[in-house]
């Protein structure tokens, strides 16, 4: 029997192969909430429920993620770190279509948006507003954007103008611009008190530094005795130690606009060297008695003056703060021996934050790192065609034992079945009343579980995509293997130094941004490649032995 003839309407915007299956666009959604205002006003996970089903929902779309930055500002778009995700993705081939509430969401600086809209448009990634019904494929779209951004830049102009106007007035008054500090609470008036468990914390700091104690000792000693960080973290960031011990809120005291905007509108700030500083004393009750907190000062200048004189060293070294100690949790520091003779050696050597050696993490030479990238090079190289393989082998490993792909079936099928129930509910005869009761409370099941398969899908394109950057590799490995210059850490991103004779070197292929990688996490990951060699430095010989592991 003759098979029926049927016709099937493919939009414009959709692609065709040869067989005529329609290739489906890859759909994502940026959303960013600015204020806790607008958190209280809806669920989040309602929101990408609604979203997801929206794409679901299209025939010739399929889901490529949700990105949402929280309380991040407009103005610039280095600060909104799921929003820059979300561009590298669409630039790694992983998106065509962004959905997004409004212009003002996507941006509200005119040279910014243009330029990203224009490059997303040379990638052909569209961008659809939902607010103002257009697209960036519309005509009239670049005189209608940069009519809208200005009228939004200058409006967020005019809000920062205020709100400086009323801080510098503030400060030339003596008044108060904090609003939250470690070992104090505020209250309706500004008034510092003091939060005596966060205070205890701060005073044993300043005791511990008095005495000598090292900053990691000091995290140590902090964290045995219980106390919790700014955040509520059981480990105090090393960072939130400096700023305590330079404050000098905790002496009683003020000093005010010690830094200041590098320009209006803009939420960068830097080092305030121009304008005029305010200095009150005794403005409320100290935590830290002023003669010790001065005490602390003198010490850091000391510390700091012997470390500069020790280690003044260039930053500019290529393994300077790329070679990471598995021993010290850090990165080593270059050091230049017997300088400009024929003696000279450069190694690495692990400090500690006070610029004394960690003696655990032994000093690496740098010609034993370049033999190890050397031969793990060759390695890659050599097995060239098969590499494709390898990481497919590789990524299907780290999906099997993440046990993520489980997950996504799980909850794929407590959906599944949710609407079943749900399906059932409505063409019972049960009570008004207890139906709309059961269909509201599987209605608010199936919005949680299909914002947690979005976050479980989200998961799997950023950790265990390596579709696009294989390719990549691969061609800069060509580049090589044809004596092109191709920089080793495009090659690999950073090297673990296990011991001082094993070293991990690592290539970045998930599409995550490298800040959010845990080397601690990654450290046990399984080795795709192994060389060792037999290094020699003077009367020092040393059994090296590298391997290769994925990001």
């Amino acid at each position: 029997m003759k098979n029926k003839r049927t016709v099937i309407n493919i939009p414009t915007t959709s692609k065709v192969i040869n067989n005529g299956t329609i290739i489906k666009k890859k759909v994502c959604v940026y959303a960013r909430v600015s204020t806790l205002k607008e958190l209280q006003k809806s669920s989040f996970e309602l929101q990408i429920s609604t979203y997801y089903n929206q794409i679901n929902k299209n025939p010739y779309w399929e889901f490529a993620g949700i990105f949402a930055d929280y309380g991040k500002s407009g103005t610039n778009v280095i600060y909104r770190t799921e929003f820059n995700k979300m561009i590298e993705l669409a630039r790694l081939g992983k998106i065509d279509i962004i959905l997004t509430k409004s212009v003002s969401r996507f941006t509200r600086d005119t040279v910014d948006g243009l330029k990203i809209i224009q490059e997303l448009r040379m990638l052909g990634v569209e961008v659809i507003f939902e607010k103002e019904n257009i697209s960036t494929n519309d005509t009239a779209f670049d005189f209608f954007l940069s009519i809208y951004t200005s009228v939004a830049e200058e409006e967020s102009r005019i809000n920062s103008s205020n709100v400086l106007w009323t801080y510098q007035k503030k400060m030339k008054q003596g008044g108060n611009t904090t609003s939250r500090l470690y070992g104090y609470i505020f209250d309706e008036c500004g008034n510092y008190i003091i939060n005596e468990p966060e205070a205890d914390a701060v005073r044993l700091i300043f005791k511990l530094y008095v005495e000598g104690k090292t900053m990691k000792e000091i995290i140590t000693e902090l964290k045995i005795k219980g106390y919790k960080s700014a955040t509520g973290k059981d480990t105090f960031p090393l960072n939130s130690l400096k700023d305590i011990l330079t404050n000098e809120k905790y002496a009683g005291d003020m000093l005010l606009q010690k830094t200041t905007v590098i320009d209006v509108g803009s939420r960068r700030s830097k080092k305030n060297l121009t304008k005029p500083k305010y200095y009150v004393s005794n403005n409320h009750e100290p935590i830290i008695k002023k003669e010790d907190f001065l005490k602390v000062q003198e010490i850091r200048k000391e510390r700091d003056r012997k470390y500069n004189k020790n280690h003044n060293v260039s930053k500019n070294h290529k393994y300077h703060n790329y070679i990471y100690s598995d021993i010290a949790k850090r990165f080593y520091r270059t050091k230049i021996n017997h300088r400009n003779t024929k003696y000279e050696v450069k190694l690495l050597e692990m400090l500690d934050s006070n610029g004394n050696r960690i003696l655990e993490a032994k000093n690496i030479y740098y010609k034993q790192v370049d033999k190890a990238i050397e031969e793990a090079t060759k390695a890659l190289i050599k097995d060239l065609r098969y590499l494709k393989d390898t990481f497919n082998q590789e990524l299907n490993n780290k999906i099997k034992d993440s046990n993520l792909l489980l997950q996504i079936e799980n909850t794929t099928n407590i959906i599944n079945n949710l609407k079943d129930e749900l399906k059932t509910v409505k063409v019972s005869s049960i009570d008004a009343g207890l139906k709309d009761n059961l269909k509201s409370k599987l209605n608010e099941d199936l919005a949680i579980a299909n914002a947690d398969l979005i976050k479980l899908k989200h998961l799997k394109l950023m950790r265990y995509d390596y579709e696009k950057n294989v390719p990549i590799l691969i061609k800069k490995l060509r580049d090589l293997s044809n004596n092109e210059d191709v920089c080793f850490k495009d090659i690999f991103k950073f090297v673990i130094a296990k011991s001082r004779e094993n070293l991990i070197l690592c290539i970045h292929l998930s599409n995550r941004n490298i800040a959010d990688v845990n080397l601690d996490e990654e450290i046990d990951n399984e080795s795709l490649y192994r060389g060792s060699f037999l290094y020699k430095q003077s009367r020092v010989l040393l059994d090296t032995v590298w391997s290769i592991i994925v990001l």
